[in-house]
């Protein structure tokens, strides 16, 4: 909830946002981690937790422009870094939450294969070994916004904390999906071309981990796949667009929803509101092949920015917010959106009801026309152990006028999409494009990075965050006001610690800088419920499916509950990594510390082998710090 109060200054007049606190029992408590040093400085493009703990972010040439003079010494701006200089792509560091610290790390090579290696807008998940699969990453910068995409493929193991190559695609894939099968093999969906700026791969590739190669197939002439289904009244045939939110269900086949991340400027299919299973076959040669159905059809045409999410404990899948009509991260800058006809930023909730729940074949799609209270873009949504989703960060358009304060949906089948809202506290900083927010192991969660502009970078590696737009959209360095109006030079040690004192000429909201380099946590409130915090003092470290194991809990109550949580891995308001997944109890013996006998998860398809968190929460749904365990295939 936010207090507007408006007034005149100078004859300017302003809209300054003051947060309503709530109590911490009710809206939670925010914590500012301290600024890292300079040298290990940086936003968080993927953000990644670790089976150890701790958080990586990668950003490499992190959607920054070159600046440089020309001869009469006026700046000049050039779009993009260049992708082969290591100098200018080496961005990735580690924060541990215990410490509060950042170290940064070596990114992989600068080139690769002899191609570019650069892992900015790749697609990034985490393997059956706990090890990070990235994929692709950003070919080559081009003018007006477009990009190619490169055909590496990267792993970082997370105990040495060493880079290695894992071959090489066939295709380039900036902006891809990746998926988890219950085997442990990888799905990659879309991304763009390596030879074809902004140019959609129509193909899937499928990585195997135990031999190390890549299956490619060509969707384009797949029967019902979405490159060969025609939409009527657009002249045209589907897509399958960049970063898709793809899921899986209880029966092996993935969910394409239709809804995206893109970029401006690519040809794809913005009147569709389908949505498409797809079915994996491997013969017994090894062969792979996949066949789609058509499936329900969805209340809005494709989103972008919005986020999705698999419903915790539940195969149902969630679409929110998000924006309508257009794709092109610049909508709505300074509070423009004439160039935009029929384009909207939504609010909206979107529930795919599993062939289960809904007795239909492939499901059916419920909608929520105004589910938030404000439309958003650039959202994010984190699992809770308590089955609870944290919607977070974002702006009411993609790169404006950031909305601070969380939402908390709480499971309530009253409720339209079965959830009711709660905004919680504001947070301090914005967080726009390219934010981060995952679960951590203490249930907390991490926010972190944004781009409010792109970053103009020298040859000598000096960075400036204080970017604006000319009337042309053309990048200058801006020009900033205090709230009077009167010019004020931009430092930043004086943003982080009052992050609404500039402004950009002629503009009421609070100027953001390119990048934002400082993180936040939040603590939802079930970590301020009263009683002692349950802790599990003793867990398996491995769970095998459908199998019985034991827990040790100091604390627990008679009515508490296990769950396991996936380890997050996020980009562009969606994380590949999450499911929930609630462990029934089979016996509970209370004590100093209660033993607590559970059943392991039995389906793979919807929570695949890889390190899970295993919390404890007590009767009043207070959570412990969270145990990491590794779900795998009975011998």
């Amino acid at each position: 909830m936010i207090l507007t109060a408006t007034f005149t200054i100078c004859g300017w007049k302003q809209a300054i946002a003051s947060p309503l606190v709530g109590s911490k029992e009710e809206m939670g408590e925010w914590e500012t981690i301290p600024m890292a040093p300079p040298e290990s400085r940086m936003q968080s493009v993927h953000t990644v937790l670790l089976p150890n703990g701790k958080v990586l972010s990668v950003n490499c040439s992190s959607f920054r422009n070159t600046l440089t003079k020309n001869d009469k010494g006026e700046y000049v701006f050039i779009e993009g870094v260049g992708s082969g200089d290591y100098d200018a792509i080496n961005n990735a560091s580690l924060f541990d939450p215990k410490t509060k610290q950042f170290e940064r790390i070596a990114s992989p090579p600068a080139m690769q294969y002899m191609e570019s290696n650069d892992l900015f807008c790749a697609g990034h998940l985490q393997l059956a070994d706990g090890n990070l699969l990235f994929i692709s990453g950003t070919g080559r910068y081009y003018p007006g916004g477009r990009f190619t995409g490169s055909r590496q493929a990267n792993i970082y193991n997370w105990q040495t904390g060493k880079w290695s190559p894992a071959g090489k695609l066939k295709e380039g894939r900036w902006y891809p999906t990746l998926v988890s099968l219950a085997d442990g093999k990888i799905v990659i969906f879309s991304g763009l071309k390596i030879n074809a700026p902004n140019q959609i791969n129509p193909s899937i590739e499928i990585y195997d981990p135990k031999t190390g190669k890549f299956h490619y197939i060509d969707l384009t002439a797949i029967d019902n796949s979405p490159f060969n289904t025609y939409i009527e009244g657009a002249d045209g045939y589907d897509s399958i667009d960049l970063y898709p939110r793809v899921f899986p269900t209880a029966d092996g086949r993935l969910l394409i929803t239709g809804d995206e991340a893109g970029i401006a400027n690519v040809l794809v299919q913005s009147k569709s509101k389908k949505s498409y299973l797809m079915s994996l076959h491997e013969d017994a040669a090894g062969k792979l092949s996949v066949s789609f159905e058509v499936g329900p059809e969805r209340f809005e045409t494709s989103k972008a920015y919005g986020t999705a999410i698999q419903v915790p404990n539940s195969e149902d899948v969630l679409l929110i917010a998000g924006m309508i009509g257009t794709n092109d991260i610049n909508f709505g800058r300074g509070g423009k959106t004439d160039n935009y006809p029929g384009s909207k930023v939504a609010s909206s909730l979107q529930r795919w009801v599993s062939p289960e729940q809904s007795k239909e074949k492939n499901g059916k799609w419920e909608n929520v026309e105004k589910f938030l209270e404000k439309p958003r873009a650039n959202v994010e949504a984190v699992i809770l152990p308590s089955k609870e989703i944290l919607v977070a960060n974002g702006g009411e358009y993609p790169e404006y006028k950031p909305i601070y304060e969380p939402v908390l949906m709480t499971p309530n089948s009253q409720e339209p999409g079965g959830y009711s809202i709660k905004s919680m506290n504001s947070a301090k900083l914005p967080r726009l494009y390219h934010n981060g927010a995952i679960l951590l192991p203490d249930a907390r969660v991490l926010t972190i990075g944004g781009n409010g502009n792109r970053v103009a970078r020298e040859k000598d590696g000096t960075l400036h965050v204080d970017i604006g737009r000319d009337a042309a959209n053309n990048f200058i360095l801006a020009e900033l006001t205090d709230k009077s109006g009167q010019a004020k030079e931009f430092s930043l040690e004086e943003y982080y610690k009052s992050p609404q004192g500039y402004f950009a000429k002629g503009d009421t909201e609070p100027f953001v800088p390119a990048e934002i380099w400082q993180a936040e946590i939040f603590s939802p409130p079930y970590l301020f419920k009263p009683g002692s915090r349950p802790e599990i003092v003793e867990a398996p470290s491995i769970l095998k499916y459908s199998q019985l194991d034991k827990i040790s809990v100091k604390d627990a109550t008679q009515n508490g509950s296990l769950v396991l949580v996936k380890l997050g891995a996020e980009t562009h308001s969606f994380d590949f990594g999450p499911r929930l997944v609630e462990l029934p109890i089979e016996k509970i013996a209370l004590g100093e510390q209660s033993e607590i006998d559970f059943k392991a998860p039995t389906n793979p398809h919807l929570y695949p082998p890889g390190y899970y968190m295993i919390f404890y929460l007590n009767d009043v749904g207070k959570p412990s710090h969270a145990k990491m365990v590794k779900l795998e295939a009975a011998a």
